[in-house]
């Protein structure tokens, strides 16, 4: 069915189509429903029977049918094992109908001409609905695009790449953790030329600055905890309950001093 929907181009909700929780839901709907009447749990009367359901074969006082249509103009809801299925935002509901419909009948006429053939020519029943071919490039596609993201994954980092992390020799200089330089991205005298010996490098002093887990410089000072700190009690709770939090339990947890701070300001 999700095949079926997405060659047709009615499987996007942003596009007035059936999305894939809706189709399920729908499909649930049915077989319950198939099956509470009498039917038979077999994957050819399910899908036959579904077509016929929702495509509106039947009478309008038929209860093998459901009008989707007017259930989505009256705001009703199709519900089937804790699951809900609103049909209102579909506005392309018409057209699945009466593609339901269709197949349907491509179905029927599909059957009624291999019976008239008595089995002498072997023929697919789902061709009748489903373009077989655009099926198979879409397969292929996907494998295709499975096979390029498992080659990139796979892919070995080359050694002068900025975000190597694994073993090996590394080009330009890597921070660790505790802020010094590893041993494996210091240069090799032997093999290369020294980076300190290169024309136009000027090294002013030793780097001696304290870093963070990322290798960021670390202030000596920070002004604003200086001056927050110098603050006295009331002052305090004042510009923290001036403060305009975006985050709702900031803001539940703030709420008196908020309120402290509205009545107290100048």
């Amino acid at each position: 069915m999700k095949a079926l929907m997405n060659q047709q181009g009615l499987d996007k909700p942003f596009t007035g189509g059936l999305g894939s929780y809706k189709l399920y839901v729908l499909v649930a709907y049915h077989i319950e429903t198939h099956i509470a009447n009498g039917g038979n749990d077999r994957p050819s009367e399910i899908l036959i029977s579904l077509l016929y359901r929702f495509g509106c074969v039947g009478s309008r006082r038929d209860k093998l049918t459901t009008n989707l249509v007017r259930l989505g103009n009256s705001g009703e809801m199709i519900t089937c094992d804790g699951g809900m299925c609103e049909l209102t935002p579909v506005f392309r509901l018409p057209d699945c109908v009466e593609m339901f419909r269709e197949c349907h009948e491509r179905l029927t006429d599909r059957c009624l001409l291999i019976d008239d053939c008595s089995g002498a020519h072997h023929c697919s029943y789902l061709s009748s609905i489903i373009d077989c071919h655009s099926l198979r490039e879409a397969r292929e596609a996907s494998k295709r695009r499975a096979r390029l993201c498992d080659n990139i994954i796979t892919r070995p980092t080359p050694l002068n790449h900025p975000g190597k992390v694994s073993a090996g020799r590394r080009i330009s200089h890597v921070f660790t953790r505790n802020g010094s330089i590893s041993a494996a991205s210091k240069p090799d005298n032997n093999k290369r030329k020294n980076i300190n010996n290169s024309p136009g490098y000027k090294r002013s002093k030793s780097d001696t600055a304290q870093r963070g887990p990322r290798g960021g410089l670390v202030p000596l000072n920070r002004p604003d905890l200086s001056a927050r700190k110098s603050l006295g009690a009331e002052a305090a709770v004042m510009q923290r309950g001036m403060k305009q939090r975006k985050n709702k339990k900031k803001q539940a947890r703030d709420k008196e001093l908020t309120r402290f701070a509205s009545r107290n300001s100048i």
